[in-house]
């Protein structure tokens, strides 16, 4: 009966944490708004500045960010990747979405959605397939900051994904980079 009665308790907490957000700040470079139901993690993908997961209901969202001039720099140092790939926001998302199709299984990748979230150029796009034999359901953006290169992945398993869309969308379209402006004269 107490076990029952811990499972019952456990997800009406869940339950009611559902839209309930917390702001996160990482490294004064960046925040982002995450459901309280989601808690940190450091086992997701070892580039990630941020990782917070729910195992309960399998709902997974990371930030990875890397410095625009190192990518920008690798397309022109390398002439292989300089004839398919702009040192841009586009080459960045085009050359990460090919990785992708190597790694998913049976891919179904959506078209680049152009867009802008909290001042910054984005491309979003979504992707189901299975990876380890499990079925999966992405939610990319890819964004160009001042001086940094974003991507924010949502994932979780296929068949949860009306569960988390919402919330997916939320997550990306809370991101805004911080210090963006130049710095004020004394």
């Amino acid at each position: 009966m107490t076990k029952i009665f811990f499972v019952l308790l456990t997800f009406l907490v869940l339950s009611c944490q559902g839209d309930e957000t917390q702001k996160i700040t990482i490294q004064n470079l960046y925040e982002i708004e995450l459901p309280k139901s989601l808690s940190k993690a450091d086992n997701l993908h070892e580039d990630a500045s941020l990782q917070y997961q729910n195992l309960f209901s399998e709902f997974y969202t990371i930030v990875i960010h890397e410095p625009s001039d190192s990518f920008d720099e690798l397309i022109a140092s390398d002439p292989m990747l300089a004839d398919n790939y702009t040192a841009d926001l586009n080459g960045y998302s085009e050359i990460l979405k090919d990785n992708l199709m190597a790694t998913i299984k049976d891919g179904k990748f959506s078209a680049f959605e152009n867009t802008t979230i909290n001042g910054l150029k984005a491309k979003q796009m979504n992707v189901s397939g299975t990876v380890d034999n499990i079925g999966v359901y992405y939610e990319f953006a890819f964004l160009k900051g001042k001086n940094q290169y974003y991507q924010i992945v949502n994932w979780t398993e296929l068949k949860r994904k009306e569960d988390h869309a919402a919330s997916m969308e939320k997550i990306i379209a809370s991101f805004k980079e911080l210090n963006r402006s130049k710095k004020k004269m004394p």
